[in-house]
């Protein structure tokens, strides 16, 4: 196997076929909510048009987009965070 620069060189159909197999196998197991994807998409939006309007080029596009969606990102897992914070604040601890 070569490793180039698009990942493997000549790797077969079959393992491409295993390989998104087990991702679709895998998939129900994650916890999916709505806010996980529109959240962070929002503020990719968001992000997208305010670079757009300081400099109207498709690198100004994607940048804005990328930091946008990492923004977005961050808030989610924060709000999760609070969250699950304030879920064991409510719970009784364990004495050891």
């Amino acid at each position: 196997m070569i490793f180039g620069r698009w990942g493997l060189k000549g790797s077969s159909p079959g393992r491409r076929l295993v390989a998104v197999c087990l991702i679709l196998v895998l998939i129900p197991a994650c916890q999916w909510s709505p806010a996980q994807f529109y959240i962070p998409l929002a503020y990719a939006v968001t992000g997208m048009c305010v670079a757009l309007l300081m400099s109207p080029t498709l690198t100004a596009a994607l940048v804005g987009l990328a930091v946008g969606c990492l923004l977005g990102a961050a808030v989610y897992n924060n709000s999760l965070k609070r969250q699950i914070q304030e879920r064991q604040r409510g719970e009784p601890q364990p004495v050891y």
